[in-house]
């Protein structure tokens, strides 16, 4: 499996993130995957922050990662596909939340259960995928967005 550290930024490949979560998961699950899932993908993409800004009354406000990041959902086959096929691209980061992951009480007890665990790839409920626009766009443009069917 790639690994994927820093997507490399330039003038003629912009960078795309989109986040996917599976279609039905509950509310408080799929918050939980977006918002794990974002801190990770930035952390490991290396996303720049915007700088800070001031509100008409002085009040200051810390940049937020200047990228956008839509979240789509698809059914659970469907994630796992584009899990294998955006995974297998040397110039994707790729990131997922799996079930393993979102029951486990710690990243130690995740580890140890997933090491035991086969196609652990099978049961994921979040993923996100960052790179170069055409390529993520090409994996992703027909999904729809969470809220809508």
């Amino acid at each position: 499996m790639p690994m994927h550290q820093s997507i490399q930024r330039s003038e003629v490949t912009p960078v795309r993130v989109v986040l996917t979560v599976k279609t039905g998961l509950p509310l408080v699950h799929a918050v939980n995957a977006a918002t794990v899932l974002g801190a990770s993908v930035g952390a490991a993409a290396s996303l720049p922050l915007g700088p800070a800004g001031n509100d008409a009354s002085g009040t200051r406000y810390p940049g937020i990662v200047t990228t956008p990041v839509p979240i789509l959902h698809a059914p659970a086959e469907e994630l796992t596909s584009l899990f294998r096929t955006a995974n297998s691209d040397d110039e994707l980061t790729v990131l997922c939340l799996t079930e393993t992951a979102r029951q486990a009480r710690t990243y130690d007890d995740y580890l140890t259960t997933l090491a035991t665990t086969n196609a652990a790839d099978s049961n994921i409920i979040g993923l996100v995928i960052a790179g170069p626009r055409s390529k993520v766009t090409k994996l992703t443009k027909r999904l729809p967005l969470l809220g809508t069917t």
